[in-house]
């Protein structure tokens, strides 16, 4: 059971499928929209990861994971 607030992945799939379809944009081509998802999902989760309080390399995140 999912709660308030959690992503409903399988219609966020549809969703991108029907959007991908309604601009003609194919899904495994090179630039196809699963290239464009396995490239874009990994930048952007980086770059959310600002929210930890310092910068990429910066000694002050103690070599922790996140």
């Amino acid at each position: 059971m999912e709660e308030a607030g959690d992503v409903d992945h399988q219609e966020l799939a549809r969703q991108l499928l029907v959007q991908a379809k309604e601009q003609s944009t194919e899904l495994a081509d090179p630039g196809g929209l699963l290239n464009q998802l396995t490239g874009r999902v990994p930048e952007t989760a980086l770059e959310e990861e600002q929210h930890l309080g310092y910068d990429k390399h910066d000694p002050a995140g103690g070599g922790r994971r996140n």
